[in-house]
């Protein structure tokens, strides 16, 4: 599996956009990608039914539908642990966790880190770092395909 951090400088900055817009050239390819977003203050599934039971005392809820289903587990994970739970997939893209930068690059994957003001980088420096602020994320995303098809953002044993 291969990895992609998409994390930056705060809020705001174009994570999720640069996301979306990696996510929609590798689906198209025909990749299976996963994602996994990192939320501050939890998940807030209280205005539908799903919170309910969680809000009830339930630990684990299963929503179904006719083409997708939601399974929501009331407890904390690590990232590390949340990629275990993603099954088979060619790359993830994982936005937030701009704690884990230097383990993430330790581990094998690649980070891209989206600048508010020139300048701004991160301490970890790496050939799979790629900076950039939000008017460059095209750039940025040309850089990150080059690196996924040379196969250089493979995780090591997890």
């Amino acid at each position: 599996m291969q990895l992609v951090l998409v994390t930056g400088s705060g809020s705001n900055v174009g994570k999720t956009t640069f996301g979306t817009m990696l996510v929609k050239e590798l689906a198209q390819r025909g990749l299976h990608v996963a994602v996994v977003k990192h939320v501050h203050h939890g998940v807030d599934y209280r205005v539908k039914d799903t919170g309910r039971y969680l809000g009830a005392g339930a630990v684990r809820v299963a929503a179904i539908g006719p083409e997708d289903y939601m399974i929501v587990e009331r407890r904390r994970i690590s990232l590390w642990e949340a990629l275990g739970l993603l099954g088979d997939v060619d790359i993830v893209v994982v936005e937030g966790f701009r704690e884990q930068i230097g383990e993430v690059i330790g581990r094998g994957g690649c980070v891209v880190y989206i600048a508010r003001e020139p300048g701004e980088r991160p301490q970890a420096g790496s050939e799979r770092l790629v900076a950039t602020l939000a008017r460059g994320l095209e750039e940025a995303l040309a850089r990150v395909l080059g690196l996924l098809e040379q196969g250089l953002c493979r995780l090591r044993e997890m």
